[in-house]
């Protein structure tokens, strides 16, 4: 009854696995190429701002007759500061971090403060009255943001932040 039944050639067997082979390999280079590009620009993207970050922003408090343009109202909960951009890159944005004396933590962007290199602020407030903290201040926190190359919203330069931890009250 199988006398006359003949099945695939080793040959013919071979050269199908192999087609196989190729066309699943294909499918999953194929599959896996939007992964490594999207992987490849993120990271260039990363490293850009790094390397911006690190050699181009500088910011401080601005200085005029030896005493920093900074101050806060404890019963208003605000803080006035000036910034100062000695780097060679645009700032595009801060986050300014405040720590109460309880130890409340508040935090906020601002995509809207810019400075330009080697420019000074205007005086700027920060208004943390709809936050939790309140009173005096145990630490305030101003982190620079630029906008790297492929990136809408400006990303923090956590390395070049100002720290202030004896900040005097406005008068």
């Amino acid at each position: 009854m199988f006398v006359n039944k003949r099945g695939v050639s080793p040959l013919i067997a071979t050269v199908l696995l192999i087609a196989f082979a190729v066309a699943l390999g294909a499918v999953v280079m194929n599959w896996g190429k939007g992964y490594v590009e999207q992987t490849a620009q993120n990271s260039g993207q990363k490293a850009e701002m790094d390397l911006a970050c690190q050699t181009d922003i500088k910011i401080g408090i601005k200085e005029i007759g030896n005493t920093e343009k900074v101050c806060y109202n404890s019963s208003a909960d605000y803080a006035e500061f000036m910034l100062e951009n000695t780097g060679n890159e645009d700032i595009t944005g801060i986050r300014m971090i405040v720590i109460d004396a309880n130890d409340n933590i508040y935090d906020e962007d601002d995509t809207a403060f810019t400075i330009g290199d080697g420019s000074v602020s205007p005086k700027y407030t920060f208004d943390y009255s709809a936050s939790s903290v309140s009173g005096s201040l145990q630490l305030l926190e101003i982190v620079p943001m630029i906008t790297v190359k492929g990136r809408s919203t400006p990303q923090p330069c956590l390395k070049n932040s100002v720290l202030l931890d004896d900040i005097p009250s406005c008068t």
